[in-house]
Parts: structure tokens; sequence; C-alpha cells
């Protein structure tokens, strides 16, 4: 892809104030890495992304244990989950914005509700995806609740867990890049539309590809974390 970028910059093909040249974005990467307006927009999506996905998992984790243990209750929630799947969190961004205003706090809501769904419904599937010869030996034995929950039910959520917290890693870097550019608030998305009101191409790419490898960086980090920490999960 970048190499069509390249050949279409160069033989005029893209027109320069539209897709800028390889080079200029590079140059301008290069240069923003060192600027105080970069580092304080960076810095403001890591941190209302990492809360708002950290809120998101406080709720939904034990949302959804309590879902996937007791079957009623997911009898109960089945719709209320798969209307909130499919529900885009953005429509809900004027709401909050008259309710909260347009500020930081809004943002991390934003971003706790579009983490909620992925982490509660991955965990609501580990919690229900127990071996049932396990189960069997389980009931035939009579284990107390607390024990099987701490020795069996939590050991084999937890793959599920990890996978609902890695989806939610990248939503959270795409709501909070996607919050800032629709509304003025401090972060990479703000910076991009900053530059696109002032038409500095380049620079406006030049954040946009920092907002796409930071997704890219998160979402590995979390994957070398869980097989560290998880090396029973043959998922993949």
């Amino acid at each position: 892809m970048i190499f069509v970028w390249a050949l279409g910059s160069v033989t005029g093909v893209f027109n320069p104030d539209v897709l800028p040249p390889v080079p200029d974005v590079a140059r301008e990467m290069v240069a923003l890495w060192s600027t105080p307006a970069f580092k304080g927009a960076l810095w403001a999506t890591l941190r209302d992304g990492f809360l708002g996905a950290v809120a998101g998992a406080v709720v939904a984790i034990p949302l959804g244990l309590l879902i996937g243990i007791f079957p009623a209750f997911e009898l109960s929630t089945r719709k209320i989950l798969d209307f909130g799947r499919a529900f885009p969190v953005v429509a809900l961004l004027p709401l909050f914005v008259l309710i909260i205003g347009a500020n930081s706090q809004m943002k991390v809501l934003a971003i706790a509700i579009a983490c909620f769904f992925p982490i509660l419904v991955q965990t609501v599937y580990g919690a229900r995806r127990l071996d049932p010869t396990i189960l069997d030996t389980v009931r035939i034995f009579r284990i107390p609740f607390g024990l099987r929950f701490f020795r069996v039910i939590l050991p084999s959520a937890l793959p599920y867990i990890a996978t609902g917290l890695r989806i939610a890693t990248t939503v959270s870097i795409l709501v909070a890049v996607g919050t800032e550019v629709i509304l003025p608030i401090d972060g990479l998305g703000y910076q991009i539309n900053l530059s696109r009101i002032a038409n500095r191409v380049p620079e406006a790419f030049a954040y946009v590809i920092y907002a796409g490898l930071l997704g890219v960086l998160l979402t590995l980090g979390w994957e070398l974390l869980e097989k560290r920490l998880l090396p029973w999960h043959l998922e993949r």
C-alpha cells in the first residue's frame, strides 16, 4: 500500500493536496516526535483510552461472569446484549455533550461504553465454555461454589476475557481518536482536525499514521502479555 501511495505521488496520479507524498509525511512524523503538541496529544489519547477501557472492564467482567454462570441472567439479557453490540456509541455523543459537556470525562464515558460490550460478550462466552466432563466431575464431587469459581470457571474464562480486553484496547483508541476529531477535546484526533483546518495535509496524515501505530503497538503488547500470563491458552 505504501508502495502504491509513493508511486502515485511520484507519477502525479494522486493530488498532493489530498494525498501528500510519502517523504513529506515521513518528515512531518520526524518533526512532530519532539514537539510538546504531539506529546500532549499522545498522552491525552492514551490516558483517556486507558481510563475508558478500565472503566468498561470493571463493570463488564463481573457482569459477564454472572450472566455466563447463571442461565437465567443470560436469557433475560440476551436482547439487550444484541442491541448494545450493534449500537454505535458515536450516536450518543450529542447526548453526552448536552449532559456532561465536550471534555475528557465525556470521552472516557464514550470509550467505556464502547469497550464494555466486547469485554462483556467474551466474558460470557468464557464462563459458558466449560468442558462437560469437568462440569460433571464438579457436580459428582459436590465441590463448593467458591472453589469451583476460582479453580474451574475463572481459569477457563480468562483466555476469553483476555481476548475481550485485547479487542477493547483497539476499540478504545478508535473511539478516543474519533471523538477527538468530532469534538474539540485534546488528543491525536483533535490535532488531526486542527491540521486539516489549517490545510497542513502532511501533518494531518502524520497524526493519522501515529494513531494507527498506537493501536497496533497496544494490540501487540496485549498479545505478548496474554502469551506470558496465559500459557495454557491455545486459541491461536
